[in-house]
């Protein structure tokens, strides 16, 4: 479904990527992809997030588009969701389209979107949409 992920070619500049035994605590905002192998508590808001198998978040997560590999907590709000087989998450998952490979382990509730509501990719952008409505 997914035809590429972040993973399957080499990051670009403007990626962040948060290394296997990096901890951080605070909130991320890009415009870009966020690949997670380390630990993150905090929010993320991004264009693309991957957390891979070694990778861990407890925060919230706005992304156009969210690959999971290790563990989450927290609720997402995407437009296309991804959870890999090695893929533990809790959380209340908000999305248009989802894949759940065999052995996903999913607690929470999952809630299907419909329509082409855009999501922002960073905080600026989500700012502009408030003030606008």
């Amino acid at each position: 479904m997914f035809k590429s992920s972040p993973s399957s070619s080499a990051p670009s500049t403007e990626d962040a990527v948060i290394g296997k035994n990096i901890k951080l605590t605070g909130s991320i905002d890009s415009p870009d992809a966020v690949i997670l192998h380390g630990q993150v508590t905090g929010d993320i808001i991004c264009k693309t997030l991957e957390i891979g198998t070694d990778g861990k978040l407890v925060g919230n997560v706005t992304a156009e588009t969210v690959i999971v590999g290790g563990n989450l907590k927290g609720d997402v709000k995407t437009t296309r969701l991804k959870l890999e087989s090695s893929a533990f998450v809790n959380g209340e998952m908000t999305y248009q389209i989802i894949e759940v490979e065999e052995g996903a382990q999913l607690e929470g509730s999952f809630v299907q979107q419909q329509g082409v509501k855009k999501l922002p990719t960073s905080a600026k952008t989500a700012s502009s949409a408030e003030d606008g409505a």
